[in-house]
């Protein structure tokens, strides 16, 4: 699949990464800089695949665009996309607020336009294995979770498709607090020997969904990176609850305690490769990594779910089949703006 990149930043290299280590699956058909410097700079490594002039851009072979730029200026890039007839993937959130929310729907319907969203956090291995589990039914019917995993909207996309809420209208309750801790490692890897203490900021958020269905959100700016936060998600069911990596249920007759297990290669005196198979429960794959046969792309988890996404999209080209729907996006977009703005409305009570 051919994939013309709007963006060159953080994330953009992320996608690209995944890309080299799996060309029999992807390919760079073109990134579009706004720097002729950077441009020149990528096209002396990857001759013919620089622009600098979007109408030019939009003239190339391309099986779809991807949209990676900050939110607030995204939105005449969707519309110049869609007119000219590409699938379209943009990266989250995919406006800056509600208005623009209500402006990307507007388009995607007027171009009848292929457009998703790049949220990958659901499609993690992790994720997809609890998925895996709550359909299956083995912790009953869902009733609440709490998850301290990812960050507003990506948190809020789990949560949702986990408790199976759908877009059900639901209460928020929000507050913001900050604590103090060491900063020791972030994009550029671990920071030694520089003692800095930073203010953690820390969002607690309960969504109180119609139908009873709660969602307690709870994430800090440091869990991403911070060895000293970790990161949790406890799932709770009629029948049965997951604690992180641990399961316990009601199996008929008696209950029963499990756990979800890796399986990654590479390790001791395996000589497959090192790649992540995928998650097993009770003796079989109940996960498993659609790059796994490719033993040579060396992907972490993000990077397994930012693939998972592209092929996602190769789906929907083919199929028209969705793996992360528009409304979804701009619903779980919303839930995260929402939940700020109850933030600011907290009402503090002098003594």
């Amino acid at each position: 699949m051919k994939i013309g990149f709007i963006g060159n930043g953080w994330r953009a290299n992320g996608y690209w990464r995944v890309i080299h280590q799996v060309p029999e699956k992807f390919e760079i058909s073109g990134v579009l800089f706004r720097s002729a410097e950077k441009a020149a700079a990528y096209n002396a490594r990857h001759p013919g695949r620089a622009f600098t002039d979007m109408d030019e851009f939009l003239r190339q072979d391309h099986d779809m665009v991807f949209i990676l730029l900050p939110r607030g200026v995204v939105l005449p890039y969707i519309e110049k996309c869609l007119a000219a007839g590409f699938p379209l993937l943009v990266e989250t959130p995919p406006a800056d607020g509600v208005e623009q929310l209500r402006a990307v729907w507007a388009l995607q319907k007027q171009y009848n336009a292929k457009i998703q969203v790049a949220e990958q956090y659901f499609l993690q291995p992790y994720h997809k294995a609890v998925r895996a589990l709550v359909d299956r039914g083995v912790l009953g019917e869902v009733s609440n979770l709490r998850i301290a995993m990812a960050h507003d909207y990506h948190g809020i996309s789990v949560m949702r498709r986990l408790l199976g809420v759908g877009d059900r209208p639901c209460v928020i309750t929000a507050q913001r607090f900050s604590f103090p801790v060491l900063r020791h490692c972030g994009r550029e890897g671990l920071t030694r020997g520089a003692d800095v203490i930073r203010d953690d900021s820390r969002k607690v958020a309960t969504f109180a969904f119609e139908g009873g269905k709660v969602g307690f959100f709870d994430f800090a700016d440091e869990q991403y990176f911070n060895y000293f936060r970790g990161r949790h998600l406890n799932v709770q069911g009629t029948h049965g609850e997951i604690n992180d990596y641990d399961v316990a249920y009601w199996n008929g007759d008696l209950p029963i305690t499990g756990r979800l297990a890796r399986q990654d290669m590479g390790k001791d005196s395996n000589l497959e490769g090192y790649f992540h198979r995928g998650f097993t429960w009770n003796g079989g794959l109940i996960y498993e990594n659609p790059f796994a046969p490719f033993v040579e792309a060396r992907l972490t988890d993000d990077e397994i779910a930012m693939g998972s996404l592209l092929l996602g999209m190769e789906r929907l080209i083919q199929t028209g089949e969705e793996i992360y729907p528009l409304k979804e996006a701009l619903q779980d977009t919303y839930l995260y703006l929402m939940m700020d703005e109850s933030i600011r409305l907290v009402i503090i009570c002098p003594s």
